[in-house]
């Protein structure tokens, strides 16, 4: 039995999509330039790992926007994640440039097993202002703004898609890579 099997045993609900992946290696200001080729036709929502702090975006289609419309500051970024449904751009800081990896779930890429996972983000709602909420938690007396259209839920979380591998050798299967896909609501807390 090989690892798919096991997993298709325990009841994993395992999926198949077809994953086009290429590499990405760019300075800070080519970096919306790649996303305007890469999400041509769509929109999507960014993390931003930075020196002091994390911050949470949108992709317009042309550029990159924080709430309230500011420009983010690409300087100050360490890691950073654009994201939707179809597709993500990861990458990293490497010095004075940005490396990491472009991948898209479409009929160009090579067949491949998938599991979609979510995970509930800390606090509860306690503001929505035009397609964005407000994250609260007041015991640890911190906040986070995150876009999302669905304002109506108390809590919020991030669905994942991760990408199975098997090692035809020992037959083991595991992730052998994950992307963000969307911001959603959780359970209501009732």
């Amino acid at each position: 039995m090989n690892g798919m099997d096991l997993a298709r045993r325990v009841g994993l609900k395992l999926g198949r999509c077809k994953k086009f992946s290429e590499l990405i290696n760019c300075s800070p200001h080519e970096l919306e330039k790649i996303l305007r080729e890469k999400f041509s036709e769509t929109r999507g929502i960014f993390v931003a790992w930075q020196v002091q702090n994390i911050v949470w975006g949108k992709f317009d289609g042309d550029k990159l926007l924080l709430k309230d419309d500011a420009s983010p500051n690409f300087d100050d970024w360490l890691e950073c994640r654009v994201f939707n449904r179809r597709e993500e751009l990861h990458i990293k800081r490497a010095g004075e440039k940005f490396v990491g990896r472009y991948v898209r779930d479409d009929d160009s890429g090579a067949e491949t097993y998938c599991v979609d996972s979510f995970a509930r983000l800390w606090g509860e709602r306690s503001a929505t202002t035009d397609g964005w909420i407000t994250l609260r938690d007041a015991a640890r007396k911190i906040s986070m703004s995150v876009p999302c259209d669905d304002g109506d839920q108390k809590f919020y979380g991030l669905t994942t898609r991760n990408y199975i591998g098997s090692d035809k050798a020992t037959g083991l299967s595991g992730y052998v890579d994950y992307r963000f896909v969307a911001i959603e609501s959780a359970w209501d807390g009732d």
